[in-house]
């Protein structure tokens, strides 16, 4: 016969593993305050704050347009689009997780706009002025990437386009060459993505967590997929480039200690496309112009043909 006791056990385990779920989809994939850069709170900030002030004053002192687009699943995305005189090539700029464009490319705006391009600016959904309740690492992000092309390509009819990410916005336009992209889409730079939404995930719960897979990582998948449609296991970065035609270049540091070097040298090994890669030495998640600028700006002579 049962005992209570063991009835109780049960139910308190059920309990908890019903509270631990709840609160991995409320950390993984529930919209939440922006916090302005995945290491806004770490050394990341003290360290290179003066370059991340320098380049948000720069945006700030020009002027923008305002950009509507209505995505896929039906929210309003916003983002800006800051012109430059009157080119017709522009650069998608795709922020990382719960973070702000300001914070990732901080360091680049300039460089791009000096080197002739417009720029895009989108928060990402669920990020910003943009509508959203669910992150999803780039899944239902790759869709929006096509979005934005094609809503800039009805600005600049016969303009060429470039796209860029940081982090999960570099998954998010590596993950968009399976949606189709326009054939304007001339080149791809990828700043320290991640190999798939699963094992970004998983990566996460072992060691930045510290529990375990099993039954968390099972029972927040299965969540998840039931409230918000996306399945974490079904999309992958390291596929999408496996059929990807449009050139890419890779950025990634070797002390990355969010996303794992070894997820930026797997992307890279699976793309069938032309290729570069700019692996930095001493840099850690998203640093890798920070520490080696003069690197990654000989890359993009070469690889923008500027």
């Amino acid at each position: 016969m049962i005992s209570v006791l063991a009835v109780l056990s049960v139910a308190l385990l059920i309990l908890f593993i019903i509270a631990a779920t709840a609160v991995g989809m409320n950390m993984a994939v529930i919209r939440q305050k922006d916090r302005g850069g995945a290491e806004a709170l770490g050394e990341f900030d003290r360290t290179y704050k003066q370059y991340i002030d320098e380049g948000k004053r720069w945006l700030k002192e020009r002027s923008c347009e305002e950009q509507y687009i209505t995505s896929f699943d039906g929210l309003r995305l916003y983002g800006r689009l800051f012109r430059n005189g009157d080119s017709d090539t522009t650069i998608i700029m795709m922020h990382g997780f719960r973070s702000t464009a300001e914070h990732d490319f901080s360091c680049a705006f300039e460089f791009y706009f000096n080197k002739g391009f417009n720029l895009l600016i989108p928060d990402q959904r669920s990020h910003g002025k943009s509508e959203g309740k669910f992150i999803t690492y780039g899944a239902f992000e790759s869709r929006d990437v096509l979005s934005w092309a094609e809503h800039i390509n009805e600005i600049f009819p016969n303009g060429s386009l470039y796209l860029t990410g940081v982090s999960m916005g570099a998954t998010t336009v590596l993950m968009s060459t399976e949606q189709g992209l326009p054939s304007n889409v001339l080149g791809i730079i990828a700043d320290c993505g991640f190999t798939s939404p699963a094992e970004i995930i998983k990566k996460v719960m072992r060691e930045d967590l510290r529990v375990p897979l099993f039954p968390f990582y099972y029972t927040t998948r299965v969540v998840t997929r039931l409230i918000t449609g996306f399945d974490f296991e079904k999309y992958s970065a390291v596929r999408a480039v496996r059929e990807c035609k449009v050139p890419i270049l890779f950025l990634h540091g070797k002390s990355d200690g969010f996303v794992p070097f070894s997820m930026g040298e797997e992307i890279y090994s699976a793309a069938a496309c032309r290729k570069k890669a700019v692996w930095v030495e001493g840099a850690d998640h998203g640093c890798s112009f920070l520490i080696d600028r003069e690197g990654c700006t000989k890359a993009l002579y070469g690889f923008l043909g500027i």
